[in-house]
């Protein structure tokens, strides 16, 4: 379907039937447009490819699990078509099959005047979601922070830049991958309660599509979503790799960012994960152990050839008091400090209120910490708010 063709008065609808009672009565309501018809799907593909329809209804004969999938196959000629099917009874398979599929709508029989005014008012509808759709077609990033060692910060910077990130941009564009699977505290940092979790995306993963996946996903008060780590650790088992891998790659298509919080270690789904972002956020402490564990990381990361130039090193709990030198460190870790975040009692206290220092004091000193980390991997050309003249290398001042 043409982009803006269907925002006259006259549309082109295709009635996909071999019953003429059911075509005479459907034209009866279609008076003002232009009626085609196809006596099957395959005199309907050959419709398409020679007019610009802009509507294809389909009779109860095809209210099966077969029928509409035999129907479906006319998305792959024109997948912004609207297609809607008449049913004589509502069968709840047939629906989920349908709207799965890609048909816009299901509506009971008989036809009347009033359900094909609401036919009709789809194709505008899809002419609106084409046009959103081609303007956000541009694919998302991944965004991954890790560390090596528990109790650094990550799940905390993982929920203020993903914040931060909402709050430069639309909020309904981000969304956090809790991958953390025995673990994950993402939900807790944020005052989120799920109803859906990432075990379900792996239940469902043959039948799983955006549609389903958007379903799982929660949402917190800034209109960001969350797809949530495991309830109980047990259940990490439930989540292979291959199952992170095609969720990661669905919410690139649905996302501009995609923040994803990770496990302490490097298994293979963190592994995979790492293969796929387009920026690593490395948090570390300002200790020994901390580095060390670091160091035997990105030494693993080294041998895998991954690329180090993705990752960013972040320092986290920083002050005038740290033993360590910050340029030993950086040798140690062949690594420059990118951004570093304050030592400060408000990040222990939002963490207990469940909500980001970013927006629970934004005016703090470690809010403007935290919105440094947030610009190493913001796309300014999508965040236009973004300020300028923070997280520079001011680390003591």
């Amino acid at each position: 379907m043409a982009l803006g063709t269907s925002l006259g008065t006259n549309r082109t609808v295709l009635v996909v039937s071999g019953d003429q009672v059911f075509l005479d009565g459907t034209a009866r309501f279609l008076k003002d447009h232009r009626v085609l018809a196809a006596r099957n799907v395959t005199d309907a593909q050959r419709r398409i490819v020679e007019d610009a329809i802009d509507l294809a209804i389909f009779d109860p004969s095809f209210a099966t699990d077969a029928g509409v999938s035999d129907g479906g196959q006319l998305l792959q000629v024109d997948p912004e078509l609207p297609l809607v099917l008449v049913a004589d009874t509502l069968d709840m398979s047939v629906l989920r099959t349908a709207l799965r599929i890609g048909f816009a709508d299901v509506v009971d029989a008989p036809v009347d005047r009033a359900k094909v005014d609401a036919m009709l008012e789809l194709i505008d509808d899809q002419v609106q979601r084409a046009v959103l759709k081609e303007a956000k077609a541009r694919i998302g990033k991944i965004i991954t922070i890790m560390s090596p060692k528990g109790g650094a910060g990550k799940t905390m910077t993982t929920a203020n830049v993903a914040l931060q990130l909402a709050m430069w941009g639309d909020p309904s564009r981000v969304v956090i991958v809790d991958a953390d699977l025995q673990f994950g505290d993402i939900c807790i940092a944020m005052q989120i309660d799920p109803i859906h979790t990432i075990v379900e995306a792996a239940a469902d993963l043959d039948q799983l599509d955006d549609q389903l996946l958007e379903s799982l996903l929660s949402t917190h008060e800034s209109g960001l979503r969350v797809l949530a780590a495991p309830l109980e650790p047990s259940l990490a088992d439930k989540v292979s790799t291959q199952v992170v891998v095609r969720v990661l790659g669905m919410l690139k298509r649905m996302f501009d960012y995609v923040v994803i919080d990770t496990a302490p270690f490097l298994d293979e789904p963190v592994l995979s994960i790492l293969e796929r972002s387009d920026a690593v956020l490395l948090v570390v402490e300002m200790d020994l152990p901390s580095v060390k564990n670091a160091k035997l990381a990105l030494d693993t990361l080294k041998l895998l050839k991954f690329p180090l130039d993705k990752i960013k090193l972040v320092l986290n709990r920083m002050n005038s008091k740290a033993r360590l030198d910050i340029g030993e460190l950086e040798r140690s870790l062949e690594l420059e400090v990118q951004a570093a975040v304050s030592s400060d009692k408000l990040v222990p206290r939002a963490v207990n209120e469940g909500e980001p220092v970013v927006s629970l004091y934004p005016r703090s000193r470690v809010a403007k910490d935290l919105r440094g980390v947030a610009r190493l991997v913001v796309d300014e050309e999508s965040t236009p708010e973004v300020a300028e003249g923070e997280g520079q290398r001011k680390w003591f001042g």
